[in-house]
């Protein structure tokens, strides 16, 4: 009698097997909604938005970013009403989350986009872009004007894209907790 070998299907099992279920349990009936949700009030953009060319790099009117350092992620304070006291306080919150990075802090850039005049905010490593300009109200257009409203914060990579966005008074711990993860799976 002849005596059949197991081994190759139990190799092809061992190595597809955790593959097949993976698939099954994604796109099976339940679909990925039952799936663990990170906690917190992110979303992540279905399309990622990809900056003007001039918004990518150094601050308007300000020097280049030096050629050896690596593109930065943004973190940006959106605002389709004049920048006042509430739009201040935001930006503070923002610029504690980027002190709290350490010594990642060189990696990220704070970035306003607003409508109107800037007041004088005594912060000379903000980078400021107007949205009522052409470039600004191509990104308007693409975000949504109602999204941005009364403020919004969004997350861009270091090529340059928009990847995720906050409400305006997302809480600083996840804000901080979610540039970490960013900045350490981007070394």
């Amino acid at each position: 009698m002849k005596h059949k070998s197991f081994a190759p299907w139990l190799v092809a099992l061992v190595c597809f097997g955790p593959f097949a279920a993976a698939l099954f349990i994604y796109y099976g009936p339940l679909g990925p909604q039952w799936l663990p949700q990170l906690p917190g009030s992110r979303e992540l953009l279905a399309a990622p938005l990809p900056l003007p060319p001039d918004w990518r790099g150094a601050e308007p009117g300000g020097p280049a970013p030096d050629a050896g350092a690596p593109p930065a992620w943004q973190l940006i304070y959106a605002r389709m009403t004049p920048c006042a006291q509430q739009c201040a306080q935001h930006l503070g919150r923002l610029l504690q989350v980027q002190l709290a990075l350490g010594r990642d802090r060189d990696r990220v850039r704070r970035v306003v986009w607003h409508v109107g005049d800037l007041p004088q905010l005594g912060d000379s490593d903000l980078a400021a872009y107007a949205l009522d300009d052409a470039a600004g109200r191509g990104v308007v257009a693409a975000l949504g004007a109602e999204r941005i409203g009364d403020g919004r914060v969004y997350v861009a990579d270091p090529r340059g894209d928009v990847v995720l966005s906050y409400p305006p008074d997302v809480e600083q711990k996840e804000l901080l907790r979610d540039l970490k993860r960013l900045l350490a799976g981007s070394d």
